[in-house]
C-alpha cells in the first residue's frame, strides 16, 4: 500500500501537469483546425513571451518572495529602449542596440526592486506593486499613443522564422534551457532552492542570501523584459497595455506548474509546461469563439484550480516524505 501511495504521490508532485496537458491535447483533436502544424506553432509562439514571465516569477517564487512588476516591466523595458531609439538618441541607439538595452532595462529594474525589498527589509509584495504602479504610469507617459512600424532588426527576434518555425519559440526554449543549467547543474541553483527551504540554515551554510535574493529578482525582471521583447516582435508594435494584468496568468502558470508559494519547491519541466497549458486553453477558446467575457471568467477558473492543485501536491509531497 505504502509503495502506491509513494507512486501516486510522484504523479501527483512531478507529472500532474504532463497529464493535465495530454488531457487538454486530447481535447483539442476533437476540434476543428487544432492539430493542424500551423496552429501548433501559433500555440507556441503565443506561449513564448509568457513562459519568460512566468520563468522569472519561478525563480522568485523559490526564494520565497513575490513579484508584481513583472507585467509592468514587460512594457516597460521595450518602450524605453524604442523611445531611446526613436526620439533620445536616434543616432546613438541602433535598433540591434535597442535590442540589447531592452533586457538591460528589465535587469536593472529587477536589481533595483530587489535590493531595495531585500535591503531595507521591506515586504517585496509591497514593493513590487508600487514598481509595477510607477513603471507603468512611465510607460503611457512615453508611448501614450503606442508606436507602430518598427525596424525589422528589432522585431526579428519576435517575428523572424527559421525553418518555418517562429524565433521567439527558439529563444524561449534556450533560456529554458540556460536556466535548467544553472539551476540543476549549478551551485547558485542549490543556493537559491536552500534559501526557500530555510533562509537562516542557509545563511549559516554560507549562502549569501541577500546578494543571491537580488540576483532573482533581477533575471525575473530580464526575462519579463525578454518576453516584451518577444511579443513586441510578434505584434510588430508596443502599446502602452501591454501585457496589463499578464501578471494573474503568470502567477496561475507558475503555481500550476508546481511552484509552492512557501518556497524552495517547484520545477523548471512544471512551470514549462503549465506554459504550455494555458496557451492551449487560450488557443482552444480562439478555435471554439467562446467571447471575451467568458475567457476572463474560464481564466479565474485556472487559478483557482492551479490554487488547489498546488495545495494538493504540497500535501502530497509532505505524506510522500513521511512514508
Amino acid at each position: 500500500m505504502s509503495s502506491t501511495v509513494r507512486l501516486f504521490s510522484r504523479l501527483m508532485e512531478r507529472h500532474l501537469i504532463w497529464v493535465l496537458l495530454a488531457v487538454l491535447v486530447a481535447v483539442g483533436l476533437t476540434v476543428p483546425g487544432f492539430a493542424s502544424l500551423q496552429n501548433i506553432t501559433n500555440v507556441l509562439w503565443a506561449a513564448a513571451p509568457l513562459g519568460c514571465m512566468v520563468l522569472g516569477l519561478f525563480l522568485v517564487l523559490l526564494i520565497k518572495e513575490v513579484d508584481l512588476s513583472l507585467e509592468s516591466s514587460f512594457a516597460f523595458a521595450p518602450a524605453v529602449a524604442i523611445v531611446a531609439m526613436t526620439v533620445w538618441a536616434p543616432d546613438v541607439v541602433h535598433p540591434v542596440l535597442a535590442v540589447i538595452l531592452t533586457p538591460v532595462v528589465g535587469l536593472l529594474v529587477g536589481l533595483a526592486a530587489g535590493a531595495f525589498a531585500v535591503n531595507l527589509r521591506v515586504n517585496a509584495f509591497l514593493v513590487t506593486l508600487a514598481t509595477l504602479l510607477v513603471m507603468r504610469g512611465a510607460v503611457v507617459f512615453l508611448i501614450p499613443e503606442g508606436v507602430y512600424y518598427l525596424p525589422a532588426e528589432y522585431t526579428y527576434l519576435g517575428e523572424a522564422r527559421w525553418f518555418g518555425i517562429p524565433v521567439a519559440i527558439f529563444v524561449w526554449l534556450v533560456l529554458y534551457g540556460v536556466a535548467y543549467i544553472f539551476m540543476e547543474r549549478h551551485r547558485i541553483g542549490k543556493e537559491i532552492y536552500a534559501i526557500g527551504n530555510n533562509e537562516e540554515a542557509a545563511f549559516l551554510a554560507g549562502v549569501k542570501v541577500h546578494r543571491t535574493k537580488i540576483l532573482c529578482f533581477g533575471i525575473a525582471g530580464l526575462a519579463a523584459a525578454i518576453g516584451g521583447l518577444l511579443e513586441v516582435g510578434r505584434l510588430q508594435s508596443v502599446v502602452a497595455d501591454l501585457g496589463e494584468g499578464d501578471i494573474l496568468m503568470v502567477f496561475a502558470g507558475t503555481i500550476l506548474g508546481g511552484t509552492s508559494l512557501n518556497g524552495g519547491i517547484g520545477r523548471l519541466s512544471g512551470v514549462f509546461g503549465a506554459v504550455i497549458v494555458i496557451a492551449i486553453i487560450e488557443n482552444l477558446m480562439n478555435l471554439t469563439g467562446i467571447e471575451p467575457s467568458i475567457r476572463q471568467m474560464v481564466f479565474g477558473c485556472v487559478l483557482l484550480v492551479a490554487i488547489y492543485l498546488a495545495s494538493l501536491q504540497d500535501r502530497f509531497a509532505l505524506r510522500a516524505s513521511r512514508n
